[in-house]
């Protein structure tokens, strides 16, 4: 893969991998498209490395802060079990667990889909229903010891190219009643062991590394870079109550895939 198409697919990983657009839907996309070979395994593997990279520096403090909580809780579990931060590292783990079963179970039905480019069309149709009915999402006081465990199978569910995993698992938050800054938070902080645990699984795979480093590592930093940009500006629009408006953009491109599908 030339060092153009690295730097187009980690701009393309770093914005779609938060914007609730599916990261997934538009490489299948870009390359039936444009004609782009699919990328190699470890090209693959090291822009998600880009998109996790981003997520760490913007959310440093917010690691920082349930690093020390629970570090806290190991050292006294019986006075620091009350600890918000505490209880959002369970919920966090709750959710990832779905996400972990899915991903290991289905990961070949789901692989197989992505040489379809119909079914990125109608998934991202299906992200478009799910990101306009946030439009009239309500909130409410108390959340429900089941909201992780959804949460982490609508995140398991988004493993199919065009579903959107930002966009199913902030819009599930908003669906079920979260405010909005904790919706955005909680999908951010349940996508770094999503990320990291995708990138390992694949990352065993690969035989021997003939890709040479500086390609990589550009890939790296433009998917970081990109993805960082990504984050901040969602959180923006989240705030001011434009999620929704993701669904028009999603609705384009998944009737355009689907034209697209039958014409090739």
């Amino acid at each position: 893969m030339s060092l153009f198409e690295i730097v187009l697919h980690g701009i393309v990983q770093g914005l779609t991998e938060f914007f609730p657009v599916s990261s997934s839907g538009h490489l299948v996309f870009l390359q039936n498209l444009l004609g782009f070979r699919e990328p190699q395994l470890i090209i693959d593997v090291m822009l998600h490395v880009g998109t996790l990279l981003s997520l760490f520096i913007f959310l440093r403090r917010e690691i920082l802060e349930l690093t020390q909580s629970f570090g806290s809780f190991c050292l006294s579990p019986k006075k620091n079990i009350s600890d918000p931060k505490i209880k959002l590292i369970f919920s966090l783990t709750v959710a990832s667990l779905p996400t972990a079963l899915i991903g290991y179970f289905f990961h070949d039905f789901f692989e197989s889909l992505f040489s379809s480019l119909r079914v990125v069309g109608v998934a991202l149709l299906i992200t478009a229903s799910f990101l306009l009915l946030t439009k009239f999402a309500k909130e409410k006081k108390k959340k429900d010891i089941v909201h992780p465990f959804i949460i982490g199978i609508l995140q398991g569910l988004a493993i199919i190219p065009g579903l959107s995993r930002s966009g199913l698992t902030i819009g599930g938050a908003l669906l079920l009643g979260w405010k909005r800054k904790e919706a955005a938070q909680f999908s951010f902080l349940l996508s770094i062991p999503a990320i990291l645990g995708a990138s390992l699984f694949e990352l065993q795979k690969i035989d021997s590394n003939t890709e040479p480093w500086f390609p990589l590592i550009t890939g790296i930093l433009v998917a970081a870079f990109f993805g960082f940009i990504a984050l901040t500006l969602l959180v923006r629009l989240i705030n001011k109550g434009k999620f929704h408006s993701f669904s028009y953009y999603c609705l384009l491109v998944g009737l355009a895939a689907l034209i697209l599908s039958f014409l090739t």
